[in-house]
């Protein structure tokens, strides 16, 4: 199987001997027939731009970068969320171009470790309804609940099927009983939306569909899980579990962790 990998970058010198060494390790696995990398970068101050052109000298792969001038956009800004829309469709361009089988989006500041990749891999194949498999990075933020030292990422992606957000700053962040009940259990479970810092799907999928990301109505990945919907279910997978390490890592409030347990009791 051929794998397109997508990657969005700004300021990620630090990071990149980490994700490259990834890249390096996949690109050795006997399951995959090859790996074309793309890669958008923009505004970028540091390195970053220059070690990813030196990566892909001799490698299959594009590279779109850009200085455009623009400031940082931080937090859940509309601005900041169709910007990342538009990166991610630019980076998805020259791979439509080519004859790949999956579609492996990923975030390059992550914690990932190989395996977490191949185990998406066999959790696509061994699930035939999924359209898309998403993992479940953790972040160094303790539990709103009293669970652990570890939260869920990402809950502004994830959506259940009810169209319910997902518990910020919590380990489990669904809220239906018996899905709460199968991310304990370790088991897959459908959603609306999910990204969790790693996804893989078919791009037979994304080209039948026209999947895009779209920003200008909230997190730009509800349109693009939307349009996966049209193929399969989307699912959440809670043990694929890379890791986000802050530096100077957010709080919840005693009044918020109070809330969300009368919430989640009920």
């Amino acid at each position: 199987m051929a794998v397109g990998l997508l990657a969005v970058l700004r300021d990620e010198a630090v990071n990149l001997p980490r994700f490259l060494g990834l890249l390096e390790l996949l690109e050795q696995q006997s399951v995959l027939s090859g790996l074309f990398c793309s890669f958008y970068e923009n505004d970028s101050s540091d390195a970053t731009p220059t070690l990813l052109a030196r990566w892909l000298q001799h490698r299959p792969g594009s590279l779109i970068s850009e200085q455009l001038g623009e400031a940082r956009f931080r937090g859940r800004q509309p601005a900041r969320t169709q910007r990342l829309a538009e990166a991610r469709n630019r980076a998805l361009e020259p791979l439509l171009e080519r004859s790949l089988q999956w579609l492996l989006v990923i975030d390059a500041d992550l914690q990932i470790q190989l395996q977490q990749v191949l185990a998406l891999l066999a959790l696509l194949e061994r699930y035939p309804e999924a359209a898309m498999v998403c993992a479940s990075a953790m972040q160094n933020v303790p539990d709103v609940l009293g669970e652990g030292p570890w939260s869920y990422y990402d809950s502004w992606a994830l959506r259940d099927r009810a169209g319910r957000g997902g518990i910020t700053f919590a380990a489990n962040p669904l809220w239906d009983p018996l899905e709460r009940w199968r991310w304990m259990a370790g088991l897959p479970v459908p959603v609306a939306s999910a990204f969790g810092g790693m996804a893989l799907l078919p791009m037979a999928v994304v080209q039948r569909h026209g999947l895009r990301w779209q920003g200008d109505q909230g997190c730009e990945h509800w349109a693009f899980c939307a349009g996966a919907r049209r193929a399969g279910v989307v699912l959440a997978c809670p043990t694929v579990r890379p890791r986000v390490w802050h530096a100077d890592p957010p709080r919840w409030t005693a009044a918020y962790a109070a809330r969300v347990r009368s919430q989640v009791a009920a």
